[in-house]
């Protein structure tokens, strides 16, 4: 074996080797972040349909649904489910380098596979590190090309994540590993188009149960291409284009994880905080003529949708969100985004005093600038780097035990003191069972 695909293995078998302070404390952060997303997020209702249907197929009961009552579902199930509930809500951690939503592609499937085989967190910690890392080389390798052709990048590229920590977790040789990465290479599925409706976070529970297939499968015995990155008419060259450059790993791109600290989508962030930033200064609604948002022209792909009509479109749309920050309202809070305050005629009012503008080819993908003309002709400025914005661990915790809030007393402060000792858990299994609304 040779070529990309070898070189992404044997790289990430390094990184989840040696994980150093730093890296570990970002794996917790993402697992403490994302426990709270998939216990809110099972009450969406793409969530609660699925699960329906999960339920009804029926299947050998050996892993936890995240916020659920107790219910149990197949190993290949669960990872599905609490991917797709980790997602619903579009509050998930972000990694701006290969533009995929890494934590709820990556870790649920490896709980399921834990509480199935009984191990413990500190084995899902380290193949959670393999599996972000592998992740994290073939997203630089390619670059933004399968994002801009609108590949969601977190369904296609989200497979392989999670084809490479479930092979790690279940000790797959390197051919075996190869041929995982090939399966799930076959499965990769996700279209930007769907960006507003249910169809968004099922990309990350098929990339969750597809990296689970694979690794599955792999293990045993069936057959794939073990080149699948580089292959003609492989995963790289029907992405994008095969790069002229090697793999290059320099150092753990877990350390550059971003999260969300508003609970729509991420390209709408920086006008939330510029715009909260000119409210520190005295900025009222009242006294706003018009608002001018000047951002990279991968937006207009990605969370422009001008005139949203429902709670899941509004989170897409920079002039709708822009407005909500206008008015104070807690983006924060996911609850906020629902069919009836995205029609709500004061917001709708203010969302059309907001236009959206593309900054020239060499405008930072990441940076967001807001001019805003007053009633009386002057303006207010503002901007917002997001890839600026670091880890706040109070913060974290706060939006946590809010989105966690519906567990029984104590028990999402439990469930946090656990996450924060993952290494020590050994049965993953216990720790699940604190995601459960039941005393």
């Amino acid at each position: 074996m040779t070529g990309a695909t070898l070189q992404v293995i044997r790289l990430s078998r390094d990184a989840a080797a040696s994980v150093p302070p730093q890296t570990a404390a970002m794996v917790r952060r993402c697992i403490l972040d994302w426990f709270g997303l998939a216990i809110a997020g099972a009450d969406e209702p793409v969530s609660r349909t699925l699960r329906a249907l999960a339920l009804a197929e029926g299947g050998r009961a050996t892993a936890t649904v995240m916020g659920g009552r107790g219910q149990s579902v197949s190993v290949r199930q669960a990872a599905f489910l609490n991917a797709v509930a980790g997602h619903a809500l579009d509050y998930d951690d972000v990694s701006l380098a290969m533009h995929v939503h890494p934590t709820t592609v990556i870790l649920p499937p490896l709980l399921a596979l834990a509480e199935e085989r009984g191990l413990g967190g500190g084995a899902v910690m380290a193949a959670f590190v393999a599996g972000y890392e592998a992740a994290g080389m073939i997203g630089c390798w390619l670059g933004a090309g399968p994002y801009d052709r609108g590949f969601h990048m977190t369904g296609t590229l989200g497979a392989l994540g999670a084809a490479a920590a479930c092979a790690h977790l279940l000790g797959l040789d390197e051919e075996a590993t190869a041929r995982a990465y090939g399966l799930a290479a076959s499965q990769a599925a996700g279209l930007k188009a769907q960006f507003g409706t249910m169809a968004k976070p099922i990309h990350a529970g098929r990339a969750a149960e597809a990296g689970l297939c694979a690794a599955l499968w792999a293990e045993a015995g069936i057959s794939s291409r073990i080149d699948i990155l580089e292959a003609p008419q492989g995963y790289a060259a029907t992405q994008s284009a095969i790069p002229a450059g090697p793999i290059i790993w320099d150092g753990h791109e877990l350390n550059r994880n971003s999260f969300k600290y508003h609970a729509s989508c991420f390209g709408t962030h920086g006008a939330i905080e510029a715009i909260a930033a000119l409210r520190a200064q005295g900025l009222e609604p009242t006294d706003v003529r018009q608002v001018r948002l000047t951002v990279d022209a991968g937006a207009d792909r990605m969370c422009n949708i001008a005139a949203p009509a429902t709670g899941t479109e509004a989170k897409f749309s920079l002039r709708f969100v822009a407005a909500l920050a206008l008015s104070g309202a807690d983006t924060g809070r996911p609850g906020l985004f629902t069919d009836a305050v995205t029609a709500r005629p004061g917001l709708v009012a203010l969302r059309d005093r907001v236009t959206v503008a593309f900054g020239p080819r060499d405008w930072p993908a990441d940076l967001t600038a807001v001019e805003v003309t007053l009633a009386d002709g002057s303006r207010r400025e503002a901007r917002c780097d997001t890839s600026l914005i670091g880890a706040d661990d109070d913060r974290l915790r706060a939006k946590f035990l809010h989105l966690a809030g519906t567990l029984p007393d104590g028990q999402a402060h439990r469930l946090a003191d656990q996450v924060a000792g993952i290494e020590a858990v050994t049965d993953v299994r216990a720790l699940c069972r604190l995601a459960l609304r039941v005393g």
